[in-house]
């Protein structure tokens, strides 16, 4: 359960690449499709970016400095994967950063996605 936080690393698989997200539903963003949504357009956002379709619920960010994924799995929810598995480390660094300034800056703001 998150407290005070829209979104968080719930969990990753060093193995696969896999980051899954947690996110909390609100008024605002009341599933987890609306969750999905705002979070690749915080991260376009803070990237300065535009988010790109890859076909199965699938996107990437294009000015994103690591590469990867988001992904809504009808399994495990939101999710991220890393497609470099030897910069992991580096790239859920920056995920849990950008999290927190998404957490931070971006919750309540209005906008088109």
């Amino acid at each position: 359960m998150l407290f005070n936080e829209k979104y968080g690393i719930a969990h990753v698989s060093y193995n696969s690449g896999r980051v899954l997200i947690e996110h909390t539903c609100d008024e605002e963003l009341p599933t987890t499709e609306d969750n999905f949504n705002a979070l690749i357009h915080g991260f376009s956002r803070l990237t300065g970016g535009r988010r790109e379709s890859l076909g199965m619920m699938q996107y990437r960010v294009e000015s994103a400095p690591f590469d990867f994924i988001f992904q809504l799995d009808n399994l495990d929810g939101i999710v991220i994967s890393v497609e470099d598995m030897r910069r992991v480390d580096e790239t859920v660094r920056y995920i849990k950063e950008s999290l927190s300034d998404i957490n931070y800056n971006m919750l309540y703001q209005n906008a088109e996605y």
